[in-house]
């Protein structure tokens, strides 16, 4: 089995869809051996800001001397980009070989369950078997969705994270933040550290109550640790990003440069040294300069990317409306242009009318585009609803690469263009820029 073969197999495995319960990725860890037992873990969920945090958890590890795994998801070019050591994907050749291991053990697991496994539950034990087989000391582990039946919650995390809690995947998760908070507050361990940025009280009441049920310690920003300032550098002054001080969980970091645009990536950056902090446990452990290095290293492609300037072309993969709102707030306060071109392609299932609401009324115009991934949303819905509701210039491009060809062909050096909407939108927009997988 070369690597096309794998991946291949993998993406079979992807028309079973999502599905709820454990007891298939128990089965399967079992016939591996429980490779996700052989390392300590931080765990990491929330609706945004999951795999720049994440992605700076890891980086602060690295730079500390740790061999670090770090499993994200969905990945935007390669299924690669979802398993990595030391900030470098598992390689086309390793990722064959473990899916070579794998496979016999899927189809016994299958046989015996007649529930055949998911994508996401193989791609998950396969990042467990890498990580294991290659001795790593830590792994910093995304969550897919939710917590409580992410195929993720058998890692053995003493720390976890939860970013924030708002409105995304509402068929599977439900329709009130309630009941999406009671999923991903399902990760919190016994005897584990908790940290989150949010600031809803009634979500924060639930996280202290899951906390004290398992004995475990919330660490809330703003009270337990918290930005003192925060300072962008935009996208003018020939370095991109922001520097900002904290006080964290064991000192305080002074002037700490995260090259990220978005005042919410602070709060980001801001929970992986958190995370960091206490999984290491100790000040002696973590110098101000593992910190600094560590986030000055973080890239966080398809997040605020800026890949282009004269005209200034960012990608964002913005796929919900807490995304919208937080890609429109730079949009408005961050970035100098002229006239904002808003190349967009959304998945059916999301809620497209309301992130159309937030982001169509900054931009001058909207070129309107589907990603090849079967769930996105017909162009013509997507060009119809923009007319109608907002009376804005609107044209329909049948491809990404299409898309973000007119716009560049309408921008003139001073404008902005900005292609959002999804994940899988941004994923073939890198592709069609030449950008490597990350």
């Amino acid at each position: 089995m070369d690597f096309r073969e794998a991946e291949r197999y993998l993406d079979a495995a992807a028309r079973y869809g999502i599905k709820p319960g454990l007891d298939r990725m128990r089965s399967l860890c079992n016939r591996m051996g429980n490779p996700h037992l052989a390392f300590p873990a931080i765990h990491v969920t929330g609706t945004n800001g999951k795999t720049t945090t994440a992605r700076a958890a890891a980086a602060i590890l690295e730079v500390k001397g740790k061999r670090t795994g770090r499993y994200i998801s969905p990945h935007l070019q390669s299924v690669t980009e979802r398993m990595c050591i030391d900030g470098r994907p598992i390689s086309d050749a390793d990722f064959a070989s473990c899916m070579r291991e794998l496979v016999p053990l899927v189809e016994e697991t299958n046989a015996e369950t007649g529930d055949p496994l998911s994508y996401f539950e193989i791609s998950t034990a396969l990042a467990f078997r890498y990580f294991a087989n290659r001795n790593v000391d830590v792994a910093v582990i995304e969550v897919g969705m939710g917590g409580v039946w992410d195929a993720t919650n058998l890692v053995r995390s003493q720390v976890a994270v939860i970013t924030n809690v708002g409105l995304d995947h509402a068929v599977e998760l439900g329709s009130e933040k309630t009941s999406i908070a009671r999923e991903k507050i399902g990760i919190i361990k016994p005897d584990s550290t908790v940290i989150t940025a949010e600031v809803d009280p009634v979500i924060l009441k639930m996280i202290r109550e899951k906390c004290e049920a398992e004995r475990a310690e919330p660490r809330v920003l703003g009270r337990d640790f918290k930005v003192l300032y925060n300072v962008s550098y935009g996208v003018g002054s020939g370095k991109i990003g922001q520097v900002f001080g904290m006080r964290g969980l064991l000192r305080q970091y002074d002037q700490l440069y995260l090259p990220l645009l978005g005042e919410f990536h602070i709060n980001n950056a801001a929970c992986a040294v958190a995370a960091v902090e206490a999984f290491l446990g100790n000040r002696k452990n973590l110098s101000p300069e593992d910190v600094e290095k560590g986030l000055a290293r973080v890239a966080s492609p398809g997040r605020l990317e800026v890949v282009a300037f004269h005209p200034l072309l960012i990608l964002d993969g913005a796929h919900n409306p807490d995304g919208a709102t937080k890609l429109a707030g730079v949009l408005k306060n961050d970035l100098d242009y002229e006239n904002l071109f808003l190349v967009v392609g959304i998945l059916e299932d999301k809620d497209y009318a309301e992130m159309l609401d937030i982001l169509v009324p900054l931009a001058d115009t909207v070129i309107v585009t589907r990603s090849s991934n079967p769930r996105a949303a017909p162009a013509e819905t997507l060009r119809r609803l923009v007319e109608d509701r907002f009376k804005k210039k609107c044209e329909t491009v049948g491809t990404i690469p299409e898309a973000i060809k007119r716009a560049k062909t309408l921008a003139s050096v001073s404008d902005l263009i900005c292609v959002t909407g999804s994940l899988y939108t941004v994923g073939e927009a890198r592709d069609a820029l030449g950008l490597r997988p990350a």
